[in-house]
């Protein structure tokens, strides 16, 4: 399969479980906060929101292998090889994934010897729980440790999955595990009960099961996933993984703490009803990310292994479309959302926490933020220079927290406190992430201000002005917001097309959709 089709079969994959995953999101938030309530349903969140650590250690980790990965790949393609050439290539992907099982082996064990009791304090004398919710939540964290576990010592076997683009079939993965916990929630909700504890240890399994096939699948389709003792303490591979993931690390763990710390303060100035409220606008923001996550997954290897060619040129293109695709795919599903939210939100969840509607508006202003110039930091952590970017970032985000604090002490109050300070910060963050791209590997801020931003800005104010039409003549109703998704949707889609993607593009994605209709009507189309 050639590298355009793969891709394209990615994002068509990935998109469309993102959809599903949205869609089933809408039932599953709602279930969810019915079956637990509001004070079990904020507690599952904060007390969960202790395990985002290793989550997010693990994604990090995840990032810095699949980038060793993608560049041996793109080594491999750019050098003419005979046989004895492959063999060492696949010797050499061997020597990365053994470096990567020990890392993943050792660390989440070193984090979990550590992390345990001090989570355990936390839960029982530290957060704001009520005494006969303590034991229940001792169980969540449990059973989020137990799952955080297995996905870090599992990260050698995904990351291989998304260095050889074998997304799609890691799509398959997302749908079953997503089809599955619409039927467990929707009989949660019609049988009620204690759930806290037995919904912790759902989530759990919903995520080791998956885990497990995907490392036997690995094993077995997958040269490269092979045991060898002997690469295991490699110094020189340990070094090169060691150096750069540290600082992905650094940068990672402040980001955490900003996060996190959030979360923790509201806890402990708001209370468990204001983390139900974030917990709602996390849940929308995820559910939106997931949309242009499903184009990022499709672009960043294909992003990597071309630096690994040392083809720069490509890697800009790329990396530019990558911004652009993920902002448009993102506000196809967010711009009528956000015009009609009240009304979404009360269908929904008929009656939303106090501010979860003011906390998702900003929750989707600062992803929208964040994703503008996701392509500028795939290629930054690409070119492996990242000790500035991330030491910059870090010290950044690592002021949040106090800030946001600050800011509630004085009576700010939750939007203020939390929504304005993430966004100020975020905008921080997407300028660096300009600057950097532009310094380390010459990507003009120009081509991504007027390219990019300038087209969807114009765009998203003329859509969503036509958007609010609606409002004046209508109360609030479905039909309105399936009048105000019209309007939105007919005039965005063809200005979209027209004005916003280029010459090359358009081609592109017209291309992909003959090929794609040839298969269906035709029955044919190469692999």
């Amino acid at each position: 399969m050639t590298e355009n089709r793969r891709i394209i079969l990615n994002v068509v994959a990935t998109y469309g479980r993102s959809v599903f995953v949205l869609v089933c999101g809408l039932f599953v938030g709602r279930w969810a906060l019915m079956a637990l309530g509001q004070v079990d349903y904020g507690l599952f969140a904060v007390v969960g929101a202790l395990m985002v650590f290793i989550s997010f250690i693990n994604n990090v980790l995840a990032g810095s292998i699949s980038r060793f990965y993608a560049i041996a790949v793109g080594r491999a393609k750019k050098a003419s090889v005979g046989a004895t050439g492959v063999e060492d290539s696949l010797e050499e992907g061997r020597r990365w994934f053994n470096t990567a099982l020990s890392i993943h082996t050792v660390v989440p064990l070193v984090l979990m010897t550590i992390g345990y009791p001090i989570g355990m304090w936390a839960v029982e004398h530290w957060l704001t729980i009520p005494p006969d919710r303590i034991e229940a939540c001792r169980w969540v964290f449990r059973f989020a440790c137990l799952s955080g576990f297995v996905g870090m010592v599992n990260v050698p076997f995904t990351a291989m999955y998304t260095a050889k683009q074998y997304i799609a079939e890691l799509t398959l993965y997302s749908f079953a595990t997503t089809t599955f916990n619409v039927c467990f929630l929707y009989y949660m909700v019609t049988h009620p009960g204690d759930w806290l504890a037995r919904y912790a240890l759902w989530t759990c399994l919903l995520s080791v099961v998956p885990q497990a096939i995907i490392c036997l699948r690995a094993m077995a389709i997958f040269p490269e996933c092979r045991l060898r003792w002997r690469y295991w303490y490699d110094l020189a591979y340990l070094r090169q993984v060691g150096a750069y993931a540290i600082w992905q690390l650094i940068g990672a763990v402040c980001g955490l703490l900003r996060t996190n710390g959030i979360t923790i303060l509201i806890n402990k100035m708001f209370g468990p009803h204001a983390n139900a409220s974030m917990g709602v606008a996390q849940s929308v923001n995820s559910h939106a990310s997931s949309l242009a996550s499903a184009l990022f997954g499709a672009f960043s290897p294909a992003i990597i292994t071309a630096f690994g060619e040392g083809d720069l040129p490509k890697m800009k293109r790329m990396a530019l479309r990558a911004c652009r695709f993920g902002l448009l795919l993102s506000l196809v599903f967010m711009l009528p959302l956000v015009l009609e939210l009240p009304e979404v939100m009360r269908l929904w969840l008929k009656t939303p926490p106090d501010y979860a509607i003011g906390l998702c508006w900003c929750m989707l202003l600062i992803y929208l933020i964040d994703i503008s110039s996701y392509g500028h930091m795939i290629i930054i952590n690409a070119s492996g220079k990242v000790a500035a970017y991330h030491s910059t970032l870090g010290a950044i985000n690592i002021l949040v927290v106090p800030v946001a604090w600050f800011c509630a002490h004085m009576g700010v109050g939750v939007y203020g406190a939390i929504g304005g300070v993430l966004i100020g910060d975020l905008l921080l963050n997407s300028g660096i992430r300009v600057l950097f791209a532009r310094r380390l590997l010459g990507m003009g801020a120009r081509a991504w201000l007027f390219g990019v931003m300038v087209p969807v800005v114009a765009l998203t104010a003329l859509c969503g002005a036509v958007g609010l039409l609606p409002q004046l003549w209508l109360g609030p109703s479905f039909w309105r917001l399936l009048l105000t998704t019209a309007l939105t949707e007919a005039l965005f889609l063809p200005l979209a097309w027209r004005f916003v993607l280029d010459a090359d593009e358009r081609a592109y994605a017209q291309n992909a959709l003959r090929r794609i209709a040839g298969r269906f009507v035709g029955g044919r189309g190469g692999a």
